[in-house]
């Protein structure tokens, strides 16, 4: 028979649709953050070197993931912390409030913010991701002086007429910046971006969905932290209230002179020669 004490399992918040948008907000500010980043580190494709290319940018990356896994923890710890304390309230017979309740650790509430932030990116790069076409090359402008020379030379500008041509820019051309301003922090991985744009456009959904998944995962990993953590301090507690009962004890061996008396004082044992006496 086991006799083991079942553990109880983590309150859930039921009415949590307002904490969603704090979340969010957050998470949203990351993502602003790692464009910036992304911008910011575009100039690595300058260094020749492909291998230290690519552990800087790995490195780089590692941070930002990192981070999104923190802002996961960090929510879900707290909301751990919530739904103990939601616990205490009730047993003290305290109903609680909507906030207090909305406050508890919920699943959901992590999910459907990580839903607001990056599903119209993730949309746009499953469309992006479809419609991937092969590098062609990009017809340029023609140069000045050719123009201007020979601009009036039907037999010279009729074979160049195609490199006249302008590009347009396409509602494609806005998805995939916007898109490559989610994913630029992984541009600096390929060896030739330019060339490998249909790859890197098939990979663009994998790129954006590994800052929701680092989010979730620190967020679903919350309450074996927090459990953690709290036994520590309980373990720490234990050892302080061991080390004080320890000392308590050595100073009432010494005493006051710092001999040890084993429990009667110097001046306990004189004043009972004098009753003798």
């Amino acid at each position: 028979m086991n006799n083991a004490k079942k553990k109880k399992p983590l309150r859930r918040a039921k009415h949590w649709g307002a904490r969603v948008w704090p979340m969010a907000g957050r998470m949203a500010v990351i993502l602003v953050a790692v464009a910036v980043m992304g911008l910011m580190f575009s100039a690595l494709q300058a260094v020749s070197s492909i291998v230290l290319r690519d552990i800087i940018s790995l490195a780089i990356l590692s941070g930002i993931l990192l981070m999104m896994y923190s802002e996961g923890l960090t929510r879900g710890v707290a909301d751990a912390d919530a739904s103990h304390a939601a616990d205490r309230l009730e047993k003290l017979g305290r109903p609680l409030t909507r906030k207090e309740e909305s406050a508890c650790y919920q699943p959901m509430k992590a999910l459907c913010a990580c839903l607001v932030v990056f599903a119209v990116p993730l949309a746009l790069s499953l469309y992006l991701a479809a419609t991937a076409k092969p590098y062609t090359y990009a017809l340029q402008d023609l140069p000045a002086w050719l123009t201007g020379t020979y601009g009036a030379r039907e037999d010279v500008m009729a074979p160049l007429a195609a490199y006249a041509q302008s590009a347009t820019f396409t509602l494609r051309d806005g998805i995939r910046l916007v898109v490559r301003l989610a994913v630029l922090i992984y541009i600096n991985l390929f060896p030739d971006p330019q060339t490998m744009a249909q790859m890197i456009d098939r990979l663009s959904p994998l790129m954006v969905m590994t800052y929701p998944i680092a989010c979730m995962i620190g967020y679903l990993r919350a309450p074996a932290v927090y459990a953690k953590r709290q036994s520590m301090q309980r373990r720490a507690k234990k050892a302080a209230v061991r080390k004080a009962q320890k000392k308590s004890m050595v100073d009432e061996l010494l005493g006051s002179g710092g001999d040890v008396h084993y429990g009667q004082r110097a001046g306990q044992e004189e004043h009972k020669k004098k009753e003798l006496i």
